[in-house]
Parts: structure tokens; sequence; C-alpha cells
């Protein structure tokens, strides 16, 4: 099976992320509950790959991102190797253009996430951001 460079990312406000249910018709993961993200494109930074699955799925800008962990994801027709980043400054109101829907969790709430690897990085995301708010 090929393998894929995927880029996803957190929006973050008031402690919550946002998440997606995927369409049942999507190719991957259909009506899962899922970091939104994408494929990154031949040629595309990571960040760039962030920069347009944000605008195409959301709607939204990011003016800052940053790294937070890498994992292999095994779908039924790709192994995805996901960049997952956080989106620190960002412009707009997000809106599901490709989703069923989008909506915001806190940590409390990360069991609705339907694959260990999106709650393995929104936990990541959610102690760094304890750790600097500890450490600032």
């Amino acid at each position: 099976m090929k393998q894929v460079d995927v880029v996803a990312f957190i929006v973050h406000k008031n402690k919550k992320i946002l998440m997606e249910k995927r369409k049942l018709n999507k190719k991957t993961d259909p009506g899962k509950v899922v970091i939104p993200g994408g494929h990154v494109e031949q040629g595309e930074s990571f960040e760039e790959a962030c920069q347009r699955e944000l605008k195409e799925e959301l709607g939204i800008e990011c003016q800052n991102f940053k790294f937070i962990i890498k994992l292999l994801h095994h779908t039924d027709i790709e192994n995805q190797m996901t960049h997952y980043f956080s989106c620190e400054e960002w412009k707009g109101k997000p809106v599901s253009h490709e989703a069923e829907k989008i909506f915001w969790v806190g940590l409390e709430q990360l069991n609705i996430l339907d694959f260990e690897i999106d709650k393995k990085a929104a936990k990541e995301f959610f102690q760094r951001r304890v750790r600097g708010i500890n450490e600032g």
C-alpha cells in the first residue's frame, strides 16, 4: 500500500479545538469524527498544504503554524503520514465546505474522535498549552 503525506490542523479557541464529521461519500474514513486535514500536493510544504486545506475546507486563513507531532494512519486505500500543526492565529469564521459538520470540543471530550492518532495529537496539543502557560 502506498504511503502519502497528510496534514491535519488544530484550530483552537476558548480551550476547545475544531473537529469535523466526514461526509459518508468520502473515499477515506467516511462518517468519522476527525481533526480536519488533507493531502499534501506535490511541491507543497506542509505549511502551504495546511494553508490551502484550511481555505478549502473551512474558509479561514492561518498566520502562524506550530508543528505538534507526526503519526502514521492506516486507511483502506493508503498509509497516511499525518503531520499535525496548530493554527495559532487565524482570520475568518470557520464554515464547513467539505465535511458533514464541524464543531468545537474540549480536552474532556476527545473520546468523540474516531482515531487514536487524532486523540494522541489533540492530547499533545493540550499538554503543550498547559506547559506553555505554566512556563510563561
